[in-house]
């Protein structure tokens, strides 16, 4: 019977207590190792230029062959030009920094490819001379803030971008827990 009272006695506190919740301590204000963007200006950040130096893949996308080269994106950066001439020892020999990039296609010697929400035409007929052949403006709305570029490179905290601005790239630095990439 002794038992029986303790039990009742118990019970209640032990329901009272599970539904109590313990406020958490917001830690929004307290800064963490992560990523912070780099902004740049519009004229800047679509800027296109050929370098006929290799560069380190380092989250490689699509790929796409044409003629006797390779085509390969670097999502938010540019695409990565690789001579296929011989096929079993094709090797990078060129980047294209198209920043905001995500998709490429390739006719007649003219790429085509996004920059940030535009439309960009590349003339490659002469690779060491390329051009802009034609732009238009506006056209990917969805890829002016949702760029691949406009995210940080890995998981972890980064300070959440001023969307009105152009992320032109990510540094790491110190910074809030205020936005999380899984």
């Amino acid at each position: 019977m002794h038992l029986k009272r303790i039990i009742l006695l118990i019970a209640p506190v032990v329901l009272l207590l599970s539904c109590w919740k313990i406020k958490e301590k917001n830690n929004s204000s307290a800064k963490v190792w992560g990523y912070k963007p780099v902004y740049g200006t519009e004229t800047f950040a679509k800027n296109i230029l050929y370098t006929p130096v290799a560069q380190p893949v380092i989250s490689g996308g699509n790929i796409y062959a044409y003629q006797n080269y390779i085509f390969q994106i670097e999502p938010g950066f540019g695409i990565h030009v690789i001579d296929n001439h011989i096929p079993s020892a094709a090797t990078r020999i060129g980047f294209i920094t198209v920043k905001g990039c995500s998709q490429v296609s390739i006719k007649d010697d003219k790429i085509y490819t996004n920059s940030y929400d535009d439309l960009v035409v590349l003339d490659f007929s002469n690779l060491n001379n390329l051009r802009e052949y034609s732009r238009l403006k506006g056209v990917f709305t969805e890829y002016r803030f949702g760029s691949p570029i406009s995210q940080p490179p890995l998981r972890g905290y980064f300070e959440c971008p001023d969307y009105s601005k152009f992320v032109v790239g990510w540094v790491k630095d110190s910074v809030y827990q205020t936005c999380f990439k899984n």
